[in-house]
């Protein structure tokens, strides 16, 4: 059975936490109501993106239009998306250990891609945890430094080893 991507919505909140559960550390699990306040700011543009095979969930990212003033620290309860978006924010991207070998973080990476550019942004960040900024590098990601102090801010809320990285987009 093939595996398809379709936007993400509200009713795929639970699929959405027992990925979370799979892929994160417990201090980067975040709740149905950060969630659903996330999707419900990402849902109008389709950035957030879900990969399953049948009824069986793979995969997802999450991904929304921000300022860096509008950037969502982890956990947070609600989201007040900006009216001029800076950039696409990809907070989550989560794959099954069943689904790695699929190449799906790469695919759900290209939706990102495409939404960002369907909304005339430049520029695509991220926030890399768990020693992912090798795997985000691969991807044509790159470490910023220093940040601006609204930005450093909102990433200690991810931990020490979390790092700002962004991609931009030709």
């Amino acid at each position: 059975m093939t595996v398809a991507l379709r936007p993400l919505c509200a009713i795929d909140v639970p699929a959405v936490l027992r990925l979370q559960a799979q892929c994160y550390e417990a201090q980067y699990l975040e709740s149905s109501l950060a969630f659903e306040a996330k999707l419900a700011a990402a849902e109008p543009h389709q950035s957030s993106w879900i990969a399953a095979r049948g009824e069986e969930a793979l995969a997802y990212v999450v991904a929304l239009p921000v300022c860096m003033q509008t950037l969502p620290a982890l956990d947070a309860p609600s989201i007040t998306p900006p009216a001029q978006p800076e950039l696409l924010y990809l907070h989550d991207l989560a794959v099954a250990p069943e689904g790695r070998a699929l190449g799906l973080g790469r695919r759900l990476a290209e939706q990102v891609e495409q939404s960002a550019r369907a909304l005339g942004l430049e520029r695509i960040g991220l926030i890399a945890v768990q020693g992912s900024q090798a795997y985000w590098q691969r991807q044509g990601f790159v470490a910023i430094e220093p940040l601006p102090a609204v930005l450093a801010a909102k990433l200690a809320s991810f931990g020490l080893d979390a790092r700002w990285m962004e991609r931009r987009l030709n």
